[in-house]
């Protein structure tokens, strides 16, 4: 039968739902502290789903991630310890571990499956174990002792830092083959092909995908080479060729990664140099080698120099044109940091900031650095060069680098209001050409009656608020180009780009007015707007090596080219 119920297993997360394959209408839900078993009853009013949560009794409540469903109706789910739970009802019967009150897995239990007479299990701790279904099926205690001790037939141990998640069989070219190759998915980035059988001669555990663990927070392409470099919230640095598909090196880092850059040959002739951000403010110079014969992959990442100018997440990394200064901006502490890199990353200096540093790039001069800051805020600040700052008491560069500050004013709800007024105005019009038509046709009676009732209809209208933005939206992206710099903004103002300047033309001329289904541009706002037809947020803005194009990169994931406007204009 096809059937269709809908009931709240528990108010926490649910990880996991499964039918029974052997007791028809039968299924099991594992989840945020607990483990529920449903049937499905035959009651007057049809069939009901109902369900009994799990007891853990003396044993502390857990976390299910795995389970399964065993031939007789007994579940066996894992826990967070790593120990296995026989559950028979909604109570445990007994607790599986191995001699001695070792547990079988060093912390949670993430798989459990039942395939071909054989019990595998595998966890957190990157460890694949296979058990004897019927001891496991048969085992029972004493009401003193719970714990049921058994040894493992075999187990395999896929590598250090391996956190198995899931796990699938992998499909037999013959159905006479006697199939033991799984795949298993690493949550540390990654999928292993293992063979799992019990035998001498099984192969060894092969990595055969690498990948980030989470959010790339960051990618650098290399100018003269098909690779490219990307930095994860893992905290892992990797180095692509994009061509072979090939993730060429990856090194571990102690945390989390923020940003990245590959610099030029005006910094580094070979192209070897690496520059991360990381979550923890610290910096790291990084160089890309050969790796040893022996070794696993054909590069090696070598850490070169570390330094630590922030306090938090390092949010954005620049390099000025000539490749002799480094700007480093965080978004904990609210400073722009300098430094030579002629003279091995040494200090300039820093400037404190109003605000988050969110995003930065360099200006039509490269001794002026663009700041966007979470406020909505752009600063334009001078670039110290080399030695021109007094370090003997402080790093910190005295005001006066500061030129220019732009602070946006949202334009998106006055432009929505006019074209909102302008809809409302035209059906006024239409609504006035009719009661008109009335009055000529059919007499003053007849038009009163008519308005009467469009006065009603319009009464009934909730009237639609347009108002700018209580908190100021957070400037995620700065091109400049000419006299001018384009930004592209989170939250209400979000897909568009705008055209910005220090100079407005509006500084010394009267506020204009404003006229019903018209917004009139007012001193500060943006010239103008580069409507997208999209709500979605715009990360990147680059001109294509042909200037005629602009490519966007959007926060869906998706990629756009827009035609350049004529002139100097994006």
């Amino acid at each position: 039968k096809q059937w269709y119920q809908r009931r709240v297993a528990i108010t926490a997360g649910v990880f996991r739902v499964t039918f029974s394959t052997e007791i028809e209408g039968q299924l099991t839900t594992g989840g945020l502290g607990h483990i529920k078993f449903w049937k499905m009853a035959a009651t007057f009013t049809g069939l009901k789903l109902q369900g009994e949560l799990g007891k853990f009794g003396r044993t502390a409540i857990s976390d299910v991630e795995g389970y399964v469903e065993l031939p007789d109706g007994k579940v066996l789910s894992g826990s967070e310890w790593g120990n296995m739970l026989l559950w028979d009802g909604d109570l445990i019967k007994c607790e599986l571990t191995q001699h001695e009150k070792q547990n079988c897995h060093k912390g949670q239990l993430q798989e459990i499956f039942l395939d071909e007479g054989e019990l595998i299990t595998a966890g957190a701790d990157g460890t694949v174990k296979i058990w004897d279904f019927e001891t496991i099926d048969g085992a029972d205690v004493l009401e003193e002792d719970a714990h049921f001790p058994m040894e493992p037939m075999s187990d395999i141990f896929v590598g250090d830092g391996v956190n198995i998640v899931s796990m699938c069989k992998t499909v037999t070219e013959s159905n006479n083959d006697t199939n033991s190759m799984w795949l298993a998915q690493d949550a540390s980035g990654g999928i292993w092909k293992l063979d799992i059988s019990v035998s001498l001669t099984k192969k060894a555990p092969e990595i055969i995908q690498s990948y980030h663990a989470g959010p790339i927070r960051g990618i650098a392409p290399c100018r003269y080479t098909h690779m490219v470099a990307s930095i994860g919230a893992d905290g892992t640095v990797r180095v692509f060729d994009y061509l072979t598909k090939r993730n060429l090196v990856t090194k571990k880092c102690k945390s989390g990664g923020s940003c990245i850059t590959w610099p030029g040959r005006n910094v580094d002739s070979k192209m070897a140099t690496l520059i991360g951000g990381f979550t923890d403010g610290v910096i790291r110079i990084m160089a890309l080698d050969h790796a040893e014969p022996e070794a696993h992959e054909d590069f090696k990442i070598v850490l070169q120099h570390a330094f630590k100018p922030h306090k938090g997440e390092v949010t954005a990394m620049i390099i000025d044109d000539e490749g002799q200064v480094l700007v480093t901006g965080s978004a904990d502490d609210c400073t722009l940091f300098f430094f030579d890199i002629t003279s091995n990353y040494m200090p300039i200096g820093f400037i404190q900031l109003e605000a988050e540093v969110n995003t930065m790039s360099w200006s039509n001069s490269s001794k002026r650095v663009l700041v966007g800051l979470r406020t909505g805020v752009v600063l334009e600040v001078e670039c110290p060069d080399p030695g021109t700052v007094d370090s003997s008491v402080t790093y910190e560069i005295q005001p006066g680098s500061l030129i220019n500050r732009y602070e946006f004013k949202s334009i998106r709800y006055k432009i929505e209001k006019a074209a909102h007024e302008k809809i409302k105005m035209k059906q006024e019009d239409e609504q006035q050409k009719r009661l008109d038509k009335i009055k000529e046709d059919q007499g003053e009676e007849a038009f009163l009656e008519e308005k009467k009732q469009i006065d009603e209809e319009n009464s009934k209208q909730e009237e639609m608020t347009f108002e700018a933005p209580a908190v100021p939206n957070e400037i995620l992206k700065i091109f400049p180009l000419g006299d001018k710099f384009y930004l592209s903004l989170g939250g209400s103002d979000a897909g568009a780009i705008y055209e910005c300047t220090f100079k407005d033309p509006l500084a010394d001329m009267p506020v204009p007015g404003s006229m019903r289904g018209q917004w009139v541009r007012l001193k500060g706002e943006p010239l103008r707007l580069l409507e997208l037809e999209t709500d979605t947020t715009v990360h990147e803005i680059t001109l294509m090596r042909d200037d005629s194009n602009v490519m966007l990169g959007m926060g869906d994931g998706t990629i756009r080219i827009h035609k350049k406007l004529e002139g100097d204009g994006l």
